[in-house]
């Protein structure tokens, strides 16, 4: 049931009422969104403070990484036909390299087929090896040596494969080094295998047996006549179309050298040599530090660096002109996170006891902002005179047998508390947090208490309502029965 207030009176009860409430709401209101903004502002200024230096902390991760100094750059003048890379094992060293003949994989072709050629049932029998050849071509093994390492293969030969596809698939489906495939020579096919690594020693050895002949067809073929063995003959159905061959090359002059392979490994310590074509004039190979690496991971701490300062500047600023401030201006913790990250930087690292001891000593300098600049020059000469004093600048390593730890390394550390679940920034956000907490808390109070004001001022107004209205009906009774007495003058002479 609606309540009507002001009957009795004619005064606006609800107007008042709900002046006199808002009178107390809106200044109420006012202080909780002002504490909640300032709460706000300074979640969202930690919030960005803590997302600048959890990427300085990622700016610094190549230059505490030790990897980073001992990477070797390696280049060639022909690419194209000697390729080069090093690890941080190769020592720095110019080479000239020749090649004369390239690692090839052994291929063989059989006689031309009608596509419905059958075969002979057995067993192919391949085993890879070393061989010795005889002849002039097409060649002929004249012994075969089996590699102890590689068990040979055992291809069944059914009536179910005993054709040129099904040749094919059984040998690919043995997986016994050798691929299989069919080439179209006019009308007919030929079979031709490939083993599927380079070196003479991985050559392949075939051999046919338990042979019964198919009886199934006019185009019968024995199955011998896919062997290549000692046995074989020049007029025998598989011919060799490529022996396997090692690569031969040369290093700085000296010449002999193979390899099974056309990625030499093992030649020159930490080297790989990638040989892709044959040789008139040696290519020039150069192994040397990759002094690249280290001033580029500079270079990325240098821009992270200089990310960081900007973003504290904006936070922790006082614009007289403007008469700004920043959200973290006068902030206890930021004040003392920007004191420790510009001491890990500034500071000589200890154990450093020759002419580079600190980062202005390499060319990395802080301007009046505080922000970093690298002087190339400086720096480079620095790489050049002691790259073991540049390493411990920044890493944590030895110098001269001493251990030391460099910025990158101190200020990771000092990062790291401070983007901890327990660090300083999670605490004070955590406090913040709280209060924004609270805020909501005081509002429901305040709503609560405005919801009890409203109740009385209401009850108290409507009280005051019905009183005027009784006071009115009496006055209005007295007044006619005062018009009603013998002799009373009406008003109307």
């Amino acid at each position: 049931m609606v309540s009507a207030t002001g009957l009795g009176s004619g005064i606006d009860i609800e107007g008042l009422v709900t002046g006199l409430v808002n009178a107390e709401r809106v200044p109420a209101e006012q202080r909780l969104l002002q504490r909640e903004a300032k709460v706000t502002t300074l979640v969202s200024a930690f919030g960005t403070a803590k997302g600048s230096l959890a990427d300085l902390q990622t700016s610094i991760a190549g230059l505490k990484d030790l990897t980073t100094y001992s990477k070797i750059s390696a280049t060639s003048s022909a690419s194209s036909k000697v390729a080069v890379s090093a690890t941080s094992s190769a020592q720095a060293a110019s080479y000239q390299v020749g090649v004369t003949n390239l690692a090839e994989t052994q291929s063989f072709a059989s006689t031309a087929y009608a596509s419905t050629a059958t075969f002979g049932t057995g067993t192919l029998t391949l085993t890879l090896g070393t061989p010795t050849y005889n002849g002039t071509t097409p060649d002929t093994y004249d012994t075969f040596t089996a590699d102890s390492t590689k068990t040979a293969v055992n291809v069944a030969i059914t009536s179910s494969n005993n054709t040129l596809s099904g040749l094919r698939d059984a040998i690919n489906t043995a997986d016994a080094g050798v691929s299989a495939s069919l080439i179209k020579d006019g009308t007919n096919f030929r079979l031709l295998l490939t083993t599927d690594e380079t070196g003479v020693a991985s050559s392949v050895q075939i051999t046919s047996s338990g042979i019964s002949a198919d009886v199934g067809g006019a185009d019968v073929a024995n199955l011998s006549s896919f062997d290549f063995d000692t046995a074989t003959t020049t007029s025998d159905g598989l011919q060799q179309t490529q022996a396997a061959e090692n690569a031969a090359f040369s290093i700085n002059g000296l010449a002999g050298l193979t390899s099974a392979s056309n990625t030499v490994t093992d030649a020159v310590t930490g080297v790989t040599l990638t040989l892709k074509a044959t040789t008139d004039t040696d290519a020039n190979i150069s192994v040397s530090a990759n002094q690249g690496a280290i001033t580029s991971a500079i270079d990325k701490f240098v821009e992270g660096y200089n990310g960081y300062i900007d973003i504290f500047n904006q936070l922790t600023d006082y614009d007289s002109t403007a008469n700004t401030r920043g959200a973290l201006q006068g902030d206890f913790s930021a004040r003392s996170i920007m004191s420790n990250v510009r001491s890990a930087i500034a500071n000589t690292v200890p154990g450093l006891d020759g002419s580079y001891r600190s980062l202005a000593d390499i060319g990395i300098v802080t301007d009046a902002k505080g922000q970093l600049s690298v002087d190339s020059t400086k720096l480079n000469a620095a790489l050049a005179a002691d790259p073991d004093a540049v390493t411990g600048m920044f890493a944590d390593t030895t110098y001269n047998g001493t251990a030391v730890t460099g910025v990158a390394a101190r200020l990771d550390t000092i990062l790291t508390d401070y983007l901890a679940s327990d660090g300083i920034l999670k605490s004070r956000t955590d406090s913040l947090s709280e209060s924004l907490s609270r805020i909501n808390d005081d509002r429901e109070v305040v709503a609560r208490r405005l919801d009890s004001l409203e109740a009385r001022y209401r009850a108290q107004f409507n009280a005051m309502d019905s009183l005027l209205s009784n006071i009115t009906a009496t006055g209005d009774f007295l007044t006619q029965q005062l018009k009603n007495l013998p002799g009373a003058y009406d008003g109307s002479k």
